[in-house]
């Protein structure tokens, strides 16, 4: 869990500052924040929070880049939902939607990525 609120913490600071120093479209920032956060999180699940798993790199990082994808496009769907439609500031927007993705990205890995064969 600590692994994701970092990776999730390096998101939503990536965003803040692609948008507020570099006139980012929230949206956009998101996509760049995503593959910063890929990095951080894949590394951490691997050395830390699924070090006990008997995959090799190679055979979790495809299903984990999977989860992370799908994760990605549903962050951005409801981020933009949250903005455009509901008129909420991209900030806020952007802690609940990381938060709600964040759990459903957690079970998908604990699950399939790095579950134990």
């Amino acid at each position: 869990m600590v692994v994701g609120a970092i990776a999730a913490l390096v998101h939503f600071l990536v965003v803040i500052l692609l948008v507020e120093y570099f006139s980012f479209n929230p949206l956009v920032a998101n996509f760049f924040a995503f593959l910063i956060a890929f990095c951080v999180s894949f590394t951490g699940q691997r050395l830390f929070t699924f070090a006990n798993s008997n995959k090799s790199i190679g055979q979790s990082l495809l299903p984990y880049f999977v989860i992370s994808l799908t994760s990605f496009i549903c962050n951005e769907l409801l981020l933009s939902l949250a903005i455009y439609l509901l008129d909420l500031p991209y900030q806020v927007a952007l802690i609940l939607v990381l938060l709600i993705v964040a759990i459903g990205t957690y079970f998908s890995s604990k699950y399939w990525a790095f579950a134990k064969t």
